[in-house]
């Protein structure tokens, strides 16, 4: 287990009818939709069937060349309506508007082959990048899918921080693009290295634009659950115009979306009453972790505070106590009140259901969010030699937690109270304290040994008591700090070139030479905590005419505040009168930092014929491409935090300093691509339809990790015109990003699982290794370790010495499309990715395990983590490290069928149908890092080991209806964790079933309505005990509902 944060409090304790990649140059729905596939000349099915036939006034051309030949992702070479070698998938804009999606996140996610996404607008956020969307294909990190558009590279805002939403790198935020805009999605598994770069170690997503769109179209779609909460409002319009002989095209549309967000305590499932996991408290129990009902209340602190006789955090043994025995804590009016401490949990600190704090409560489920999106497109054809084309992308969306966790100030994060993250240190004397609880406080210190108390009975006192005059108080300072941290992205791009048709020796090639420039700068604002403000504001007294205020003498912090003037806080109850808020707005600052990413690419490339075969033109393609990207990470006044006179810096609140990172590189690379018919359908053989044989080869020399050639093999066999065999081998890298490179040492706070607790010191691949080295380090038997509990120091640095990740996959499939039975397409792949030298940063969990299960202990790790006289880890040093490997084996299976009814004898006007199966089977998934574990992710929750998307679809003139089914397989909280870890190991298969009904009103209107969850179906039990919230995100939901009315003109 990991838990980095940036606070020392450390208390954050499909695709409707799918058509395979022989159909990825299909145009847009038109009247003729209808009609059942035909056949093009060489007997092949056509990709011009649709699976819409609502009419349209619009026209568009998806920018495929032109005859029957298409461009697919992962190779610029143009094919004649074959399959591909690599296993891909398309989603079509009829598509996207049928699902009614957010943004194209949710498109991809609804593909099995999409794990959990590596940020989304779904569960906990970053601070520093608030509902960011970044897509992660066959669930190998955001960072290894390369995301492009029309076959470009396109910005990233992934903030350059080890605190970002999501690992180091180039991730695209799909937030910025407008879906009225999108004409398909294409994605390829494993390819797309050799033709693209770096970063498509799993594969590669493509956003296709709409071209030469000519019209006008307008869409209003409005959502809200059963629940009468989660709105969701889009509007969008295009536009676009042919001129001068439609030699020239301009597009312009636009895109605004708002939507409400949602919070922990909207649904019960993720509420205060939600069950949880916990360590048993009956010694007796056979299970590590058990699961609770009522919800899971920490009894340390509260949002109203829990008083303590010395300074220490639990209430039942030191708390402040009745006449009749019972914990007490101070309630909503500032006055003391038994404390229920519910059904106690294993772990000492909380409890099933009472009321002590929830953690629940103050969870954001879904971000609050809006988008203005806008893009212009133009181009103009001067000759067949010459056309120029251009691009002008403009972004704002912004993005705000409804809710976070507090400041908190308890004994379980400092052992010292009165210091930035311990127990409040309160004065007997506060003239907020009722006179009554302060008696009853006083006459409970009086108990409390003067000396203090010895637990371990090495004669020095273990719990110490308070100042005179003082006691401790442990508090969730839900009042004094919102957590509404929020995320402003605004981003511009721009794309310019030109390209057209040449011929070299009778041969015809087409060029194309590019530029592309794209500046994204995300801004982030927090509300945080002052900590000196904040002992000012609680150093309260009367002045002489008996009003409460600071008392005299105080200087303030050097950081703006919301208020200048000390104003007295009352730590008791809830603050919610006027001078209360006047004492918040001077604790508090808003905290801004700024990320900003840019990045320069420019492409020159042709295409075309070399040589005439008996199976066709030999084709090539070769180019070269520059790329310049620069990061630059700013984390402001509060995080960068007050340098002292020693040089050394502290934090203003409970965040520690954070560094600023600024960094840049640049690449050159050239590349080159081969296609061999050897044999085509034209030579007619007996024995063999068609074989073909592709190569592309790329190398690319970055300004930090130097050179590194990607390449791939493959090629296709058809033994009959029905059945396709394909297969390829492919080389791919990721080069380190900025933040892994360039990252100063910064310091972090950390929690873990310390090897060698009493916990789990029987893990590992040899626990008597394990528990050997843990007695040679002095450990002593049943071990409770502070870092499985709490959140220790650390540090963590970049590493100018690494070298590119690198991936050896390999795919082999079939693709069956039987002449008996036009319109089926069957087709099944195999993919295994076998990633070195992957960049991680080491862990503390990672470097624990290192050490204590190493043969050769003590290794260098062991020094990373030093130990105190009594076992207790005192520091983690952190870094990033070519020090992992990874693994994935999988199958991916497509079916795709489209059929006009009539072909069934039931009338020339019966309709059409559509099915589309997408099914993902999980053979083996791990990561192994360093001399740790092999972890295993295959049949995790998030990454079942079967899962599948089925549409079942039907259309008739203006009438269109759609069901889809996602299935997801059982999945284990943990793949790697013993049989008795969890009570409940993991959740049975679940079902979600969306349903859209739309009607073309006449050849101009079209409604549409959608239901997703349509029988309101829970996750599968226990979840989302023990995770699931994203996976079963929609579950938890409930019910949804959706309106959308479009126009065409």
């Amino acid at each position: 287990m990991r838990n980095r944060t940036l606070l020392l409090a450390g208390g954050s304790a499909l695709v409707a009818f799918m058509q395979p990649a022989y159909a990825q140059a299909q145009k847009s729905p038109t009247a003729e939709a209808c009609k059942p596939p035909v056949k093009d000349q060489s007997g092949e099915q056509s990709a011009q069937a649709s699976t819409d036939c609502a009419p349209q006034a619009a026209t568009v051309d998806s920018g495929a060349p032109s005859g029957n030949e298409i461009v697919v992702t992962g190779t610029r070479l143009a094919r004649a309506g074959f399959t591909g070698m690599q296993p891909a998938a398309v989603i079509g804009a009829a598509e996207i508007e049928k699902r009614g999606y957010t943004n194209l996140l949710d498109a991809l996610n609804e593909l099995p082959q999409f794990g959990v996404p590596g940020n989304s607008s779904v569960g906990a956020q970053s601070g520093f990048g608030a509902g960011q969307s970044f897509v992660d294909f066959l669930g190998l990190g955001s960072q290894r899918t390369l995301t492009l558009v029309n076959g470009r590279r396109f910005v990233s805002s992934n903030t350059a921080s080890i605190f970002g939403p999501v690992d180091a790198g180039s991730q695209v935020d799909l937030n910025n693009i407008p879906e009225v805009l999108v004409d398909r999605v294409e994605t390829i598994a494993t390819g797309g290295a050799p033709i693209y770069g770096s970063d498509a170690i799993a594969g590669t997503v493509n956003i296709i634009l709409k071209h030469n769109y000519n019209g006008f179209g307008i869409e209003a779609t409005n959502g809200i659950s059963q629940r009468k909460d989660a709105g969701d409002h889009r509007i969008s319009a295009i536009f676009g115009k042919n001129f001068d002989d439609d030699r020239g095209n301009f597009v312009v549309s636009g895109e605004w979306n708002k939507s409400d967000g949602l919070r922990t305590s909207d649904r019960y499932l993720t509420s205060s009453r939600a069950p949880f996991f916990d360590a048993p408290n009956d010694p007796s129990s056979p299970y590590g972790n058990v699961l609770y009902q009522g919800g899971q209340h920490y009894l340390p602190f509260t949002s109203n505070g829990v008083p303590f006789q010395a300074d220490f955090y639990d209430p039942t043994a030191l708390g402040i106590f009745d006449s009749n025995g019972n914990p007490l804590a101070f309630n909503s009016q500032g006055r003391l009140a038994p404390l229920n401490t519910g059904t106690p949990t294993g772990d000492g600190i909380s409890s099933a259901g009472g009321n002590g704090f929830n953690i629940a409560d103050f969870g954001n489920l879904q971000v609050k969010s809006e988008r203005y999106l806008g893009v212009a497109q133009g181009s103009y054809k001067v000759s067949d030699g010459l056309r120029f084309f251009g691009e002008a992308w403009y972004s704002h969306s912004k993005a705000t937690n409804l809710v976070d966790q507090p400041y908190y100030s308890t004994y379980l994060f400092d052992p010292t109270a009165g210091t930035v993250n311990g127990n409040l240190l309160i004065s007997l004397d506060n003239p907020f304290l009722n006179p009554a609880d302060r008696a009853t406080i006083e006459a409970n210190l009086a108990t409390f040994p003067a000396g203090g108390i010895d637990l371990n009975g090495d004669g020095n006192p273990d719990i110490v008591p308070t100042p005179p005059g003082t006691f401790a108080l442990g508090r969730a300072n839900t009042d004094w700090q919102t957590g509404r941290a929020s995320t402003t992205v605004e981003l511009f791009r721009f794309v310019g070139g030109v390209d057209g048709d040449f011929n070299i020796g009778g041969k015809s090639w087409h060029y194309e030479a590019s530029l592309n420039y794209g500046h994204s700068k995300a801004r982030s604002a927090a509300p945080n905590l002052v900590y000196q403000n904040l002992i000012n504001a609680l150093n309260s007294t009367r002045d002489a005419s008996g009003n409460i205020i600071c008392a005299p003498g105080y200087t303030s912090a050097p950081i703006a505040t919301l208020s200048s003037t000390c104003a007295a806080l009352d730590p008791f109850g809830q603050s919610n009168t006027a001078m209360q808020r006047a004492a918040i707005d001077y604790i508090t600052a808003i905290a801004h930092s700024t990320s900003l990413d840019k990045q320069f690419v420019g492409n020159i490339n042709a295409q075309g014929s070399l040589v005439t075969l008996p199976g066709g033109d030999v084709r090539m393609s070769i180019g070269y491409e520059h790329r310049y990207e620069s990061t630059n990470f700013d984390p402001g006044a509060f995080y960068y935090g007050e340098t002292l006179p020693d040089g050394s810096r502290e934090g203003f609140g409970n965040s520690i300093p954070i560094d600023p990172i600024a960094g840049k590189f640049h690449t050159d690379e050239g590349f080159a691509e081969l296609q061999i018919p050897v044999v085509s359908p034209q030579m007619n053989l007996s024995f063999l339809n068609r074989l073909q044989l592709e190569g592309a080869a790329r190398y690319v020399k970055n300004s930090l990790s130097g050179g590194a050639w990607t390449y791939t093999l493959g090629g296709e066999i058809a033994p009959i015109k029905d059945v396709t065999f394909r297969g390829n081998y492919t080389r791919s890298i990721r080069s380190p990003a900025i933040t892994e490179v360039f990252n100063p040492t910064s310091q972090i706070f950390q929690s873990g699982d310390d090897p060698c607790d009493a916990r789990y010191i029987d893990g590992g691949p040899d626990p008597a290794r394990r528990a050997a080295n843990c007695a040679a380090a002095g450990v002593p038997e049943n071990f409770s370790s502070n870092y499985s509990k709490f959140t220790i120091p650390g540090s963590v640095s970049g590493n100018p010495n690494l070298k590119n990740e690198t991936a050896d996959s390999y795919t082999f499939g079939t693709v069956v499309q039987p002449r008996f039975i036009p319109g089926l397409t069957v087709s099944a792949d195999y993919i295994n990715i076998s990633i070195k030298n992957e960049i991680v940063s080491l862990s503390g969990d990672d470097i624990l395990d290192a050490c204590y299960d190493a043969a050769d202990y003590p290794n260098s790790f062991c020094a990373l983590a030093p130990r105190d006289s009594n076992g207790q880890i005192t520091f983690i040093k952190e870094g990033y490290y070519n020090a992992a490997i990874a693994k994935l084996k999988a199958v991916q299976a497509e079916i795709a069928y489209n059929a006009d009814l009539s072909r069934f004898g039931l009338g020339a006007n019966a309709g059409n149908i559509n099915f589309s199966f997408n099914f993902y089977h999980v053979i083996n998934q791990y990561t192994k890092v360093g001399t740790g574990d092999v972890n295993h992710s295959d049949g995790e929750i998030g990454n079942p080991k079967n899962s599948f998307t089925a549409n079942l679809g039907y259309a008739n003139k203006g009438f269109s209806f759609l069901w889809q089914t996602q299935y997801f397989g059982p999945s284990k909280i943990d793949a790697d964790a013993a049989a008795d870890t969890y009570q409940y190991p993991g959740n049975k298969h679940w079902y979600l079933f969306n349903a859209t009904v739309g009607y073309s009103i006449s050849d101009h209107y079209k409604l549409q309505f959608i239901v997703d969850n349509v029988f309101d179906k829970a996750p599968p039990f226990p979840a989302p005990a023990g995770g699931g919230t994203i996976t079963y995100f929609k579950g938890i939901l409930g019910r949804y509902f959706k309106v959308s009315v479009s126009a065409a003109f």
